[in-house]
């Protein structure tokens, strides 16, 4: 896998104690390359949730809103 921090933030999420925002934010990865190394070290992982997407989704939505009031 990638480095030491991607590993700790892979097994944080698959263990529970992240959730996936939480642990790509940890690693510095994307959410999608996140489920990347997920899917590829051997480990079983749950689809996410459609509330997990919809968060998401807004972020995505909330950074790229343009400012018109300076």
């Amino acid at each position: 896998m990638y480095n030491n921090k991607v590993r700790t933030a892979v097994a944080l999420h698959l263990t529970g104690t992240l959730t996936e925002g939480e642990a790509a934010r940890h690693a510095g990865l994307s959410r999608a390359q996140l489920r990347r190394y997920t899917r590829t070290c051997g480990a079983i992982v749950p689809a996410p949730s459609t509330d997990d997407l919809d968060a998401e989704l807004q972020e995505h939505a909330d950074s790229n809103a343009v400012r018109l009031d300076g």
